[in-house]
């Protein structure tokens, strides 16, 4: 477990530039000092840091803003180097979005998924990905208290993509360690495998 600090001064001064309502500015891959924090293995934070509502109403503002609407965002996206990620529960009735503080994934399932990716911090790039088709993840909210639980199915995607960001991975890194794998359909629903 890494050292938990809260939000420092210079993180502070991002999330209030701006108010609650208002997105923050996502970074982008195609400008060299945004993709330097991008590439940040992101530090662990207080859970009960009275700062983080702010963060997390600012950065839902982010992922639903209607110019570039997307299903999740992780901190360092909007230039907090935190291990937080927001996603959108397609797993659950109405598809609400929940924020995860220190989110760890703890098992990933050996049947993969194949599913176009892209990401609000690289522009007009899309790619097929592998990932889990199962996960389980364990994480905090705000008050400190600890939950685990396995997700499935295209949620489980979205938070892989979104714990890469928090380890400074990106979905294009993905696709190019994949690119020399061999895989196989491991069933007529199209869920993959590793070859063994």
């Amino acid at each position: 477990m890494q050292n938990r600090t809260k939000l420092s001064e210079s993180e502070l001064q991002i999330i209030n530039c701006g108010i609650i309502e208002e997105p923050m500015r996502v970074l982008q891959t195609t400008e060299e000092s945004d993709l330097k924090l991008l590439r940040v293995n992101c530090k662990e934070l207080i859970p009960e840091d009275e700062n983080l509502k702010l963060l997390i109403s600012r950065m839902y503002q982010t992922v639903r803003d209607e110019n570039k609407p997307g299903v999740g965002i992780a901190a360092p996206q909007v230039g907090i180097a935190r291990r937080l990620f927001i996603a959108q529960r397609m797993d659950k009735k109405d598809n609400p979005f929940e924020f995860f503080i220190n989110p760890e994934i703890v098992w990933f399932s050996n049947i993969k998924r194949r599913g176009e990716e892209g990401c609000l911090s690289i522009p007009d790039a899309y790619g097929d990905v592998y990932r889990s088709l199962t996960i389980q993840i364990t994480y905090y909210d705000m008050s400190g208290t600890h939950f685990q639980e396995v997700v499935e199915g295209f949620t489980a995607v979205i938070m892989q993509h979104e714990m890469d960001h928090l380890n400074g991975v990106l979905f294009t890194d993905r696709m190019e360690e994949q690119a020399e794998i061999e895989y196989y359909n491991a069933s007529p629903t199209g869920e993959i495998v590793y070859p063994r």
